[in-house]
């Protein structure tokens, strides 16, 4: 079977209001296309003939802000090799300045997505897979999808591209579109066994546990526990002179926003250690990191050298939550686990949202894929290491869903505020991303991935639309997000509501 091509640079989509729509272009002088598909034509034509750097000059400056010079020629001398020749192409979608193709290869189709004001400009793109394939699976794939109504086709094709990859395993969908609930459930829950998932089925999240934390962040500035601009030294016992540069401290709202300076790791194993550790099992690795406690963090945090200035460079990383969720400890005398799961069940109504479940509760979580060799059952983790990790299940973050979209809890509200980029550009709230879509559509989103797991939760408020997917498989995080964005083009239009 062909390998599946990854999608391409899954962070640029999101940086490229932010750096591309204003910029001067490379060749929109130079080169003279009277239409995106007489551009199209001219890239394949480059492609087919192996002329990689000639695709690479339609750059422009935007580009070259997120990507190195030689970086696209190298990347599509590797597609190449995996699609062989273009023999057609067709135009799939145009949106804003967003362009879509379909490229038909001798031996894998791609879907191609230029981001560019003008034909003859690429401000950015997207290559990947998400596309019908020769390869796909023709076995049909189990669903509780009756695909009578729009609504159920609309996600039947959206799944169905994204399941016919291989290594697919299971999939659950709740979508929430002007006061109506909808579930999907696709695939097994674990390899061989043919139980699909359910509403109820548990789901490790990834990061977008991370919003919960941050949401009890604006908790505790409407409790007056805190300030967004605090310096976290103040909540910390002992010394910290290393959290500062240039007099500039760290604060909550640094934190929040992933610009605390703080690098990737608390902890720099050498690497014969992360090879050892490597090669345990799930629950072994666990067994190991339970060790790492709030004491451990704080004796670490004293050896931590800030990267950048804070509040300055954006830089994603766990270890800022991870902090974030030790201040919250202290300044509310209570245990994370303890503190999220009795918030998130009074506010929200949630009683499946936690990091530990009993007996009963994981024979309802799907087996884990970090690798098809390797399942995973769910593993009760309470040490600090992995940070504010929580399972949840499709049912439960439909709540979570609604409320953020209700934006009725002040705590929500203020979590969704920008406090880094202007709008429509890329930025941030409290841990949330914001952004827009191709059509200009406000978007407020938080993926997450861990072993075993990818998730897609994301909001469109002034359509009154959320999506939630999961899957318990690590395919591929972009190719998760590109399927929800397929899917919310292909929702149906409500009825217009009336007297």
């Amino acid at each position: 079977m062909l390998p599946i091509l990854p999608m391409f640079r899954p962070l640029t989509a999101l940086l490229i209001t932010s750096v591309g729509l204003s910029c001067p272009v490379a060749r929109a002088q130079s080169a003279k296309f009277t239409s995106y598909a007489q551009f199209n034509d001219t890239l394949v034509a480059q492609f087919n003939r192996g002329d990689f750097t000639s695709v690479e000059a339609f750059g422009s400056p935007a580009l070259r802000k997120i990507e190195p010079l030689g970086s696209m020629a190298r990347y599509l001398t590797g597609v190449q090799q995996k699609t062989g020749r273009i023999t057609s192409t067709a135009v799939l979608t145009a949106r804003g300045q967003r362009h879509e193709f379909a490229w038909q290869g001798e031996k894998q189709n791609l879907r191609v997505a230029l981001m560019s004001p003008v034909p003859g400009v690429i401000d950015d793109y997207t290559i990947s897979d998400f596309i019908a394939q020769p390869t796909a699976r023709t076995t049909p794939v189990r669903t509780d999808n009756p695909q009578k109504t729009a609504l159920d086709l609309a996600v039947h094709r959206a799944a169905s591209l994204y399941l016919q990859h291989p290594a697919a395993v299971g999939m659950s969908i709740a979508i929430y579109q002007k006061g109506k609930e909808t579930f999907y459930n696709y695939g097994e829950v674990e390899k061989g066994t043919g139980r699909l998932p359910t509403p109820a089925t548990y789901y490790d999240m990834g990061s977008v546990a991370k919003t919960f934390v941050t949401t009890l962040l604006a908790q505790a500035v409407l409790d007056k526990k805190v300030q967004l601009t605090d310096d976290i030294r103040r909540y910390l016992p002992g010394q910290y002179p290393n959290l500062e540069v240039e007099g500039q401290p760290i604060r909550f709202v640094d934190l929040a926003n992933h610009t605390s300076g703080l690098g990737g790791a608390s902890r720099l194993y050498a690497p014969a250690t992360k090879e050892r550790l490597g090669k345990l099992n799930l629950a072994d690795r666990v067994a190991h990191y339970s060790h790492y406690t709030a004491d451990t963090l704080l004796h670490d945090l004293h050896g931590l050298r800030l990267e950048s200035k804070p509040g300055t460079t954006y830089r994603y990383t766990g270890v800022g939550m991870l902090v974030l969720q030790l201040l919250l400890e202290r300044v509310y005398q209570q245990p994370y686990e303890q503190l999220v799961t009795r918030y998130v069940k009074t506010r929200f109504g949630m009683h499946d949202t936690k990091r530990v479940l009993s007996a009963k509760e994981q024979q309802r979580y799907a087996i884990g894929y970090a690798r098809p060799e390797l399942p995973q059952a769910h593993v009760n983790y309470t040490g600090y290491w992995g940070g504010p990790n929580l399972s949840s299940t499709p049912a439960d973050l439909m709540k979570y869903l609604r409320a953020n979209l209700a934006e009725r809890e002040p705590a929500v509200r203020l979590a969704h505020q920008r406090t880094r980029g202007t709008a429509p550009e890329f930025g941030l709230g409290l841990g949330w991303m914001l952004n827009s879509d191709a059509d200009g559509n406000r978007r407020i989103y938080h993926d997450g991935s861990s072993p075993g797991y990818n998730t897609r939760f994301v909001l469109y408020p002034e359509q009154d639309l959320g999506i939630v997917i999961l899957v318990n498989e690590n395919i591929s995080q972009a190719r998760l997000t590109e399927m929800e964005e397929f899917l919310k083009q292909e929702l149906p239009k409500p009825a217009a509501t009336g007297k």
